[in-house]
């Protein structure tokens, strides 16, 4: 039962895993998509378009020198880089603590931390995104971040019972 638990465990991380190395390959392969979509939410252009008055009171906030769009979406990446190459050493780890090939301590341990950092950038996001006040144009963007977030924090607290 141990080792169905643990292995259990490896394939909860490794979901994350798959799901942000998915993710961040097409920010590797396609950079131009999400880079455009951060410099559109951080230059607040909806919010501009579509609700003029909401945007005059908080458009000091917008970022439109595309050196700092592009310094945000390359540091996003790098992120997102770090947390799948994390989680997919803990899925290693967990998998080899599994069959006594490695600490079961460590290994929790690394998946702890990874699945802790995956959902922290989501939370990033949203935290980023409420200062660019995403929810009245990007909703279904922070409804996106929400879940990624809460996804991880769901594994998170199977690795700690």
């Amino acid at each position: 039962m141990d080792t169905a638990l643990i292995l259990l465990d490896a394939a909860l991380v490794g979901g994350l895993a798959v799901w942000m190395t998915l993710a961040v390959s097409d920010n590797w392969r396609h950079p131009k998509m999400n880079e455009e979509a951060v410099r559109m939410v951080s230059q607040l252009d909806l919010l501009e378009q579509e609700f003029p008055e909401d945007f005059a009171q908080i458009s000091y906030r917008r970022i439109t020198d595309p050196r700092h769009v592009r310094l945000m979406f390359r540091t996003i990446r790098l992120a997102e880089t770090v947390a799948a190459v994390a989680l997919w050493g803990s899925v290693i780890a967990l998998a080899l603590a599994a069959f006594g090939a490695a600490p079961l301590d460590g290994a929790t341990g690394a998946a702890v931390l990874a699945t802790g950092f995956f959902s922290l950038i989501w939370g990033g996001f949203i935290i980023g995104g409420n200062y660019f006040a995403y929810w009245y144009c990007h909703a279904w963007a922070q409804s996106n971040h929400f879940m990624f977030m809460y996804w991880g924090l769901f594994v998170l607290v199977i690795l700690l019972l």
